[in-house]
This record gives structure tokens, sequence and C-alpha cells, in this order.
């Protein structure tokens, strides 16, 4: 007798949400309406074919057990159903890893008139580093190779450097940078981005945002 196809309910559990629930149900459906992988005929089973060379075509050898074809779709069942609730979770989470602490905004200077920044700050974390979420809006490309650095500052000179960044004209830029410097213990009054230039020393660089 063959055995029945799993139900959705045995592959996955009731602590899933609701929506995703019905995303991964679907999912399952079509992998039943698909059915059992084909398999060797008699004849072609009896050569010793490598499993290897069978898995790009699509075939598996035929079963000892019977039913077992419909094991091999709740194996790939499940794990497609995992896969894609754990790319869902994913999903979920992707836009806030980690507990902003401060939001600091930052204003174009007269090389940048129109740019304007937002630098989300995070809690250190037990290795000593702080990230960072940095969205820049409005702030040209840099011409020639140059690129922009991110700096914290005082008296409006560059101090420790937090990382650097290029932008597109026209487009909203967001990245993430981490910082190992120890926040609350050194001294600066603010933040700066400046344009490097080759041939330009650090101190010299033009300033194109600042807090």
């Amino acid at each position: 007798m063959r055995s029945r196809p799993p139900e959705f309910d045995e592959l996955v559990g009731p602590e899933v949400p609701p929506a995703e629930r019905d995303r991964l149900r679907n999912a399952h459906e079509l992998l039943v309406q698909a059915g059992a992988p084909p398999e060797l005929s008699p004849a072609l089973e009896q050569i010793p074919w490598p499993e290897d060379a069978l898995a790009p075509l699509g075939l598996s050898r035929r079963s000892a057990e019977r039913g077992r074809p419909w094991l091999l779709i709740a194996t790939g069942a499940a794990a497609l159903l995992l896969v894609g609730f754990l790319i869902g979770q994913q999903g979920g989470s992707k836009k806030e890893s980690f507990d902003v602490a401060q939001t600091v905004k930052m204003h174009g200077t007269a090389k940048a008139p129109k740019a304007l920044a937002a630098i989300q700050v995070g809690q250190a974390g037990a290795d000593g580093n702080w990230p960072m979420l940095v969205s820049v809006t409005n702030l040209p490309s840099a011409q020639k190779g140059g690129y922009y650095d991110l700096w914290l500052s005082r008296g409006g000179k560059p101090l420790y450097l937090c990382g650097s960044f290029n932008t597109r004209t026209g487009v909203d830029t967001a990245f993430r940078l981490s910082a190992a410097y120890p926040l609350k213990e050194i001294k600066f009054d603010g933040w700066i981005v400046t344009l490097h230039v080759d041939g330009v020393a650090e101190g010299r660089s033009p300033v194109v945002l600042t807090t």
C-alpha cells in the first residue's frame, strides 16, 4: 500500500506565526503536488551509477522500502520550510540589529550646503566595539577617486577616524560602521565628515558635514 504524503502540521509546529504558516503551507503543497522524484528503471538500476551522477539529473535509486519516496519529499519539505522560516525571521529583524543609544544629526557646510546625515550609535558590545548606522542625503559623489571620512572631532578638527564611505549623486546612502574607541572616555566635542583628496593632509581636508 502506497504511503500518504506528510501532512503540513506534522512538519511545522504551532509556534510559527500565522502569516509565516500560510507562506510555508503554500511551499509544502507545491512540493506534495510535484510528487516523488523519478527513479531509475530496473535495467539501469543494475548499473552502479554513483549517486553524484544521479543527483544533477533529478534521479534516485529505487528504495527497498515501499513508500520511501514520500520520506524523501518529507525530508526535503521540512528542510525547505525550515530555511524559509529562518529567512523570514532574519528579514523581520534585519532593520534593527542593535539598540540605539544615541542619534547624532549632521548638516552640510558651505562645501555641501544641502547635505544632511544622521548617525545611530549603539551600545558598545562585549568585545569593546560599538556599532553605528549612518544615513547620508544630498552629498555629491567624491571626484577623481576621492572618498569621505567620518571622524570624531574636537574644535572642528578630525580626531578619531570612524570609517570611510562613498556616495552617488542623487542617491541616499546608508551604511554600517564599527569603531573600537572608548567613546565615553575620550575627549571630543563633535562629529565631522571630510573629503579625502590625494596629496592633502588629513588636518586640511575639506569638511563637508558637521554637527
